[in-house]
């Protein structure tokens, strides 16, 4: 795929992340040691995804709201600065969250913190289809099974809902 300014994906990502990037199944488990390139290609992935599909918004987790500002969120602004399009994204800070500014579409962070009110988020504009976890290894089985419940219902044709697991061996 390219992007503006002629970029190549494959090109910004390497090599050895194809099945990664063109999966649709609904899980997606990427382990790796650090410098691997999971975290880069799932932001990338992210960023690519929800700019081709207008109605799709994603929800980003860790174990803990703290720690999203500083990783995920930095990560995912990296991404969009590095596919050439931050014109066309708008970064906030309370509440955390990016928005993709044609579409209204968002990206929301969530701590686990108090998984139970993640469970009932849901989005103005499209619908939630995409999740990223990020350092899974802290995330517990019960508390992931009730965020994984927050994507769900009805899609447009062509539509998918994947949660993109990353962690660390």
């Amino acid at each position: 795929m390219t992007l503006q300014n002629n970029l190549s994906i494959q090109d910004i990502i390497g090599k050895g992340y194809a099945d990664f990037w063109n999966s649709k199944k609904r899980y997606i488990v990427c382990k790796g040691s650090r410098a691997s390139k999971k975290s880069t290609t799932a932001a990338l992935k992210i960023i690519v995804r929800m700019m081709q599909y207008p109605l799709a918004n994603t929800l980003v987790v860790r174990k803990t709201g703290a720690s999203l500002k500083d990783s995920c969120w930095t990560q995912l602004r990296w991404a969009i600065d590095r596919l050439g399009v931050s014109q066309y994204w708008k970064a906030r800070v309370s509440p955390l969250e990016l928005e993709y500014l044609p579409t209204g579409q968002k990206i929301l962070f969530r701590g686990l913190d108090d998984a139970l009110k993640v469970t009932s988020i849901t989005v103005k504009t499209g619908v939630l289809c995409w999740g990223l976890l990020e350092e899974a290894y802290e995330v517990d089985e019960d508390d992931f099974n009730r965020v994984d419940e927050s994507l769900r219902g009805q899609l447009p044709p062509g539509y998918y809902i994947q949660w993109l697991i990353i962690f660390n061996p």
